[in-house]
Formats: structure tokens, C-alpha cells, sequence
């Protein structure tokens, strides 16, 4: 049995606050290659698919450092291999003011979505480890608000550092992220008792993930989380398109994205509290369904840039609100023993939205689709997640209430 570790609300603060800054590291390194994308299509003369593959590179290393860090995670520790993945993905984005050809580049930003996506399941394992168990829903959305934060605050620094050059700004995230590490190494250990299903094999580590009933509600949740990330970088990627159809200016359009990120922010603000009563998922699914809706009557009855960036804004905080949930929901479903695992292995499957969502994002602006046509066709993953969270919803109650 895993036994729960003596901490004190001090501690609980403490270690969701440095979890806080890691994610937003996190978020910054992950999403800094779109802010620099138009310096480095003319630095080196990249087409529009070359970028997209340098943003492919990133988020594929992140899925696998999510599926594979996030077992080694419960068996060799969650801190050990927090700072092992922030270093790695400090060390690559360092490297990456030095890289001299295009390959290379895909290269280290691989390597560095491997670290970013290593850190992600240790940082809500330890921070939903540490939780009282009461607020442990709200807490770890809390902590994951600065996912999406640190791509605000990041967007805007890049900005105004941008006439640095590409090499000032690799540098500059990579010793951020070194910095991040240092913090990492002054998390608390928490140690995961010997548990009867993980024996001493990572092949019964992965058993254990899915015991008691949990393979199903992980399917769902998985599915889920697909879908929004899907959906949410389809709009992170193509919201400016649409608002210059829409007749916005350049610099205006540009700014699509961060409201949406900022409407995510409100919609965890607003939904961390009331998880912590009514738990995550049902909560969760509502604001998906919302979403999708909000969605599909933007897309119908936006006209202007000013309406339009209304409902970006309600969009960001119903759609975005439900994705910086999602960690809250795994931390729920998976037990001490195998939550960094089943964080790992969510986020892992769920990133793959991230690399699909702009691909049809692509394919649908080449059709030369109108941005409402667009917009409707976009609500439908948002659908499909709202469905596949109530059915983890009444998955996980089963399995609870068969396991009593």
C-alpha cells in the first residue's frame, strides 16, 4: 500500500508554486518556436512545411517523453526524473543557437520535446502527491494554469527581444529552463511504497496502470484529451487566418491566440474551486460541450474583429478552460503508484491532437473553406471530447463502485 506523505499545507503550497513556474517553463519552450517562426523561415529560407515540421519535431518528442518518462516516473522516482528531463531539455534548446543546418534543428527540438514532455506527468504527480486530498482536483488545475500563462508571458517577452536575433532568444529559454531544473531539484521526494501489481518489471508497471478497472475511463480520457488539444491548436494555429478574413489587421490578428490562451486561463480560475465539490469530469464535459457550441455560433454569427475576439475569448475559456483540467482528471483516476504513468501516458496519447489538429487545420484552409465553414466543421472534436469525458465520468464511477 502506498502510504501518503506527512506534508503540511505549507508544503502542499510550496510544491504547487514551483510546479507552477516548471509549467510555465514548460509551456514557453514548447509553444517559442511559433513566436520565432518568421525569423527563422528567413534565416535560413524555410518553406511553410519546413516550419510546420520543426513544430511536428517538438510536439512528437513531447508525446514520447510523456509515454516513456511517465512510467519511469513511478519506478525510479518523480523528482529524479523531473530534473533529468528539464536538463535535457535545457541543454537541447542551448544548443539550438548553435545549430548551423535545418536537420539539426528538427533534431534538438526533438530532443527538447522529449524533456518538456518528460516534466509534465512528474509535475502533476508531485503536485496532486503533496495535495490535501479534498482540494487535490483544484490544486493540480491551479498548478497547470501556468502551462498556458508561461506561452502569454513567453509570447510577449519574445516580442520585444526579437531584435536579439534567434540565437539570444534559444539561449535565453535554455537557461530559463536550466533555471527551472535547479528548481526541480528542491521539490520533495515522495517515495511510492512496494505495491503487490508492480513487482519489480516495467511490463507489470504497465499492468498496474490499467488494474482495477482503469483501462476503460483512461480510453475515454485519452479520447478526450485528443479532441481538445486537436481542436485548441487547430485555433491556436489558424485564429489569425480566420481574423484576417474576418478584415482584422496583421498586428491585430496576431493576438488571436493569446486571447484564447488568456480565456483558458480564466475558464481554470473560474472551474478550480468548484472541482474540488463536484469533482473533475462532469464539470469538465460541460464546459467541453459549451465550447464546442461556442465554436459552431462564432463560426455562424461572428462578424467583425470585435465580435470575433469576443468569442475567441468565451472560446479560450470554455475549450481551453476543459484542456487545463484534463491533469486534474488523470491525477483523480490513477493512485499514487502509477500516477505519473497514467499523467505520462494521457498527455503522451492526448499531444497527439497537438500534431493533428493544425495538419487538418492546413488541409481545410487549402480548400480555400470559408472561415465559418471552417469554424463549423472545427466544433465537432469539441464534441466529441465533451462525450468522451462524461463516458470516463460514468467509466470511473463503476469502477469505483465494483472495487467497493
Amino acid at each position: 500500500m502506498t502510504r501518503a506523505p506527512e506534508s503540511t499545507g505549507t508544503t502542499s503550497k510550496s510544491v504547487a508554486t514551483k510546479a507552477f513556474f516548471i509549467a510555465m517553463v514548460d509551456g514557453y519552450d514548447t509553444l517559442m518556436i511559433a513566436f520565432i517562426a518568421p525569423l527563422l523561415a528567413q534565416h535560413w529560407g524555410l518553406t511553410h512545411p519546413q516550419i510546420g515540421g520543426v513544430f511536428a519535431a517538438g510536439y512528437s518528442g513531447a508525446v514520447i517523453g510523456g509515454l516513456a518518462m511517465g512510467p519511469l516516473g513511478d519506478r525510479l522516482g518523480r523528482k529524479p526524473m523531473l530534473v533529468l528531463s528539464l536538463l535535457l531539455a535545457g541543454i537541447a534548446t542551448l544548443l539550438c543557437a548553435l545549430a548551423e543546418t535545418f536537420q539539426s534543428l528538427l533534431v534538438l527540438r526533438f530532443i527538447a520535446g522529449l524533456g518538456l514532455g518528460g516534466a509534465i506527468p512528474a509535475i502533476i504527480a508531485l503536485t496532486a502527491d503533496f495535495a490535501a486530498p479534498g482540494k487535490r482536483s483544484g490544486t493540480v488545475t491551479l498548478m497547470y494554469i501556468g502551462y498556458p500563462l508561461g506561452a502569454v508571458v513567453g509570447g510577449a517577452l519574445t516580442s520585444a527581444l526579437l531584435h536579439h536575433g534567434i540565437s539570444a532568444i534559444f539561449l535565453g529559454t535554455g537557461i530559463v529552463c536550466l533555471i527551472a531544473a535547479a528548481v526541480g531539484m528542491t521539490m520533495p521526494t515522495y517515495r511510492v511504497a512496494p505495491h503487490s501489481h508492480l513487482g519489480s518489471g516495467m511490463v507489470k508497471l504497465f499492468t498496474a496502470q490499467f488494474a482495477e478497472g482503469r483501462l476503460l475511463p483512461a480510453i475515454a480520457l485519452w479520447t478526450g484529451l485528443f479532441s481538445t488539444l486537436m481542436l485548441t491548436y487547430f485555433l491556436v494555429s489558424w485564429t489569425p487566418s480566420i481574423l484576417l478574413a474576418e478584415g482584422a489587421s496583421p498586428q491585430v490578428a496576431a493576438l488571436g491566440p493569446v486571447v484564447l490562451n488568456l480565456g483558458g486561463i480564466v475558464g481554470a480560475l473560474i472551474t478550480a474551486k468548484a472541482i474540488n465539490r463536484f469533482g473533475p469530469y462532469f464539470l469538465n464535459a460541460g464546459f467541453a460541450l459549451l465550447g464546442a457550441f461556442a465554436v459552431l455560433v462564432v463560426g455562424q454569427m461572428a462578424t467583425g474583429t470585435a465580435p470575433a475576439m469576443i468569442g475567441f475569448l468565451i472560446i479560450g475559456m470554455l475549450l481551453l478552460g476543459a484542456q487545463l483540467n484534463f491533469p486534474a482528471m488523470t491525477a483523480d483516476l490513477f493512485p499514487p503508484e502509477v500516477r505519473s504513468a497514467g499523467g505520462g501516458w494521457t498527455a503522451g496519447v492526448g499531444r497527439l491532437g497537438s500534431i493533428v489538429g493544425p495538419l487538418v487545420g492546413g488541409f481545410l484552409m487549402a480548400t480555400e473553406m470559408s472561415p465559418r465553414t471552417l469554424l463549423s466543421f472545427a466544433a465537432i472534436p469539441g464534441a466529441v471530447a465533451a462525450l468522451a469525458v462524461f463516458a470516463a465520468a460514468i467509466l470511473r464511477r463503476k469502477a469505483r463502485t465494483a472495487a467497493d
